[in-house]
Order: C-alpha cells, then sequence, then structure tokens
C-alpha cells in the first residue's frame, strides 16, 4: 500500500513528531511505501522514509495555492492509496490532498482545527472553553476574553479560516483521535467518523523493571516550556512541601516560560537542575533518575505522552486532571489532582515520593504502560487505512 504521510514537520521533538519517528517505521516495516510531505523538515531530522518540504500556509494565514499545487503534483506522482494529514492547517492542501486519493484520513493531535485561539484557554481567566466553534461564539470571546486577536477583522478572518479547515477534516474518510476527550472536541464540531486510538510507547522505552529509587528525591518535568503546561504551578505546589522534604526539580525542555520558571523557583526555594531538549535516550535516563514525573498542564491536554513514557520506565505520574489525563492516569500508576489545586498537587508529590508508597506506584506504573504496546496501535491504525 503506499501512503503519502502530511505533518507539520520533520523534527526530532515534539509530541506529534516522537509519534510519526515511532508510527511510520513500523508501518513500513509491513510493506508500506510511504512519502512524506512537511511544511518544515529539520536538517538532521528524520522519520527513516523520503521525504519533501512543502512550505504550506501556518495556521494564521490564508492557504497557499503554490503550496496545494506542489501537493497535487506530489499526488499525481506517488498515487497513494491512502493520505494520512496530521494536524495540517491548510485547507488548500487538504484539499489537493483529497483529490484523486482512494482514501483520506485526518489525525487530529490538538485543539486547532476547532478553535481560533489554538489552545481552547481564554487568555484573561485561563479558563478552558468547552464551546463549539462558531463566528458568533469565537467572536463574543474575542470581545470578552481576548481571543485570537481580540475583537478586531484579523480575528473574524482567523475565524473563517478555521471553520473552512473544520470543514475539510469533516470531508475526511476517517478522522483519528489520541483520547476521547479530542474526539468529544470533533464530535462537538460536527465530526462524525472520529475513531480514537490512543498512542503507542515503542519497544526500545519499556523497562524491563523499575530502575532503583533515587537516594534524593526528584521530580522530572518534561516538555516544551510553556504557560500552558504548568511548569510555574509546579514549582509553586513543590514549594508548599517543609523544606527538609521538597524534592529536586528537574526541568527537560526548553521554551518561552523557561527563564520564568527558574526565576519563580530561585524566589521561592526550590532546587532547579535544567536539563535542557534530551534525545530519547537522554530522556529515558532522566527518568529513570527521578522519583516521578509531574504533568501539571493547565490547557485540556489533548493526551500527555510524557506520563505514558514514565509510566514505561516504572515512574509514578502526579498530574492535574485537565483534558485526557484522566483517561490514562491509573491510580495505581500515580494520583491526579484538580486542575490547578496547587496544595493537592503539592501533597500528592510528597506523598507519591514516600518509600512506603512508591514502590507499589512504580510496579503500577510499568503495569499501566503495557496498553500502549506499539504492535496493537499499529494493527488498528492499519484498519483505518484500509481501503474498503
Amino acid at each position: 500500500m503506499k501512503l503519502l504521510v502530511l505533518c507539520e514537520r520533520v523534527d526530532n521533538e515534539g509530541g506529534t513528531e516522537t509519534y510519526l519517528r515511532v508510527l511510520l517505521p513500523a508501518l513500513a516495516a509491513r510493506g508500506y511505501e510511504i512519502v512524506v510531505a512537511a511544511r518544515t523538515v529539520g536538517r538532521k531530522a528524520s522519520y527513516g522514509v523520503p521525504d519533501y518540504e512543502v512550505p504550506w500556509s501556518d495556521e494564521h494565514d490564508p492557504p497557499s495555492r503554490d503550496a496545494a499545487n506542489r501537493i497535487a503534483e506530489i499526488v499525481t506522482a506517488f498515487e497513494p492509496d491512502v493520505v494520512a494529514a496530521h494536524n495540517v492547517m491548510d485547507a488548500g492542501v487538504l484539499e489537493a490532498a483529497r483529490f484523486q486519493t482512494r482514501r483520506f484520513v485526518y489525525h487530529l493531535h490538538d485543539h486547532r482545527p476547532f478553535c481560533p485561539n489554538g489552545d481552547r484557554l481564554y487568555p484573561r481567566s485561563s479558563d478552558i472553553c468547552g464551546l463549539t466553534m462558531s463566528a458568533i461564539v469565537c467572536g463574543w470571546h474575542s470581545a470578552i476574553d481576548g481571543c485570537a486577536y481580540g475583537p478586531r477583522p484579523r480575528t473574524m478572518q482567523l475565524i473563517g479560516l478555521r471553520e473552512t479547515l473544520a470543514a475539510g477534516v469533516r470531508e475526511a474518510d476517517s478522522v483519528i483521535a489520541l483520547s476521547e476527550y479530542v474526539a468529544g472536541l470533533a464530535r462537538r464540531n460536527g465530526v462524525a467518523n472520529v475513531r480514537v486510538v490512543t498512542p503507542p510507547i515503542s519497544a526500545d522505552a519499556f523497562a524491563s523493571a523499575p530502575a532503583p529509587r533515587p537516594e534524593a528525591d526528584a521530580v522530572l518535568f518534561a516538555g516544551r516550556i510553556v504557560p500552558s503546561k504548568g511548569g510555574r504551578s509546579l514549582v509553586r505546589a513543590i514549594a508548599r512541601i517543609s523544606a527538609e522534604r521538597r524534592p529536586l526539580l528537574r526541568v527537560a525542555g526548553d521554551g518561552p516560560d523557561l527563564d520564568a520558571l527558574l526565576l519563580l523557583a530561585k524566589r521561592l526555594g526550590v532546587r532547579t537542575e535544567p536539563l535542557g531538549r534530551l534525545e530519547p535516550n537522554r530522556l529515558r535516563g532522566a527518568i529513570d533518575a527521578s522519583t516521578l514525573v509531574a504533568v501539571p498542564s493547565l490547557w485540556g491536554e489533548p493526551f500527555g505522552l510524557a506520563g505514558i513514557e514514565a509510566f514505561a520506565r516504572g515512574r509514578p505520574v502526579a498530574a492535574y486532571d485537565s483534558g485526557a489525563i484522566g483517561e490514562w492516569l491509573d491510580p495505581a500508576a500515580g494520583t491526579i489532582v484538580a486542575r490547578g489545586d496547587e496544595v493537592a498537587l503539592a501533597i500528592a508529590v510528597e506523598r507519591l515520593c514516600e518509600p512506603a508508597v512508591w514502590p507499589d506506584r512504580a510496579v503500577g506504573a510499568l503495569a499501566a504502560a503495557q496498553r500502549y504496546a506499539l504492535e496493537p496501535h499499529v494493527e488498528a491504525i492499519a484498519r483505518e487505512y484500509e481501503i474498503a
């Protein structure tokens, strides 16, 4: 079977990019002939298959006619049986990819096709939006909550672009979401043929047994360091733990909120160890060297790969109940508390660090990770790609 994959980036970091680095080689091993077209291709990045860089429009700009023409050329030359688009935000590219393609599948990784603001967070209140996208609703919230560009003509133009994109998503033969949370968003926005296929963990990411508990407790926070990921909220929670029991905070990643996080930690007396961006093997080492992993997301987390990656190493997770996190955080493998409740998060972290509690949660985490083995995921994706 010939598969054309459309994605935003060929890169070595990011949740969607991590997913594609795992999925595409597995599909190729099953005999798929795969070509990737991406908006950007990193110089040192590869998914192990041929790729083309096609610089289509980003999520704020009108569709690129040149990019649509280039995608049409690739479709004509490659003649794919299936086109799979991963959060492509250029409606013209989607239309070009669907033309003369036997099956078109859209992978929905986050909120953006159904949210002009992009993250479904109201900028002024930081509350999570649960509404269906429309010009009236989103226009109103641009005025009262500052969504998108605020009450400006450019916001209405952006809403129109999103509505056109959403229409393209609805025309897919199948829409795949990584969580019930994201699937529910799609259904509220008129997508009838959405399927949930939870993400996989690569076979080499699993530990055979949890690494020994470190002598000095440490909490790992990993991912892109942006306000919606809740790094500063985690700092404030850890600061509530008494100084003699307060764990070290390791920060793996980079982003615009890193300096503010480190400054806050210094002010509140929370010891930190910035690790920078880590390749997968080094990230696994950082997980093994920590007592637990924290996922303090303040936005509606579409899934939360950092959590199940911690499980695969036998590390429990403390997290906020936000978005899809409650779908995978097994009570035997960690603790989930109300979104933004820093007192409860502090108690959860301290409790999971207790020597009498940690061993059972570590074993429970490794057991919970087995639900995300690669082969069942690949089987499910292959079924969605099948041509009737």
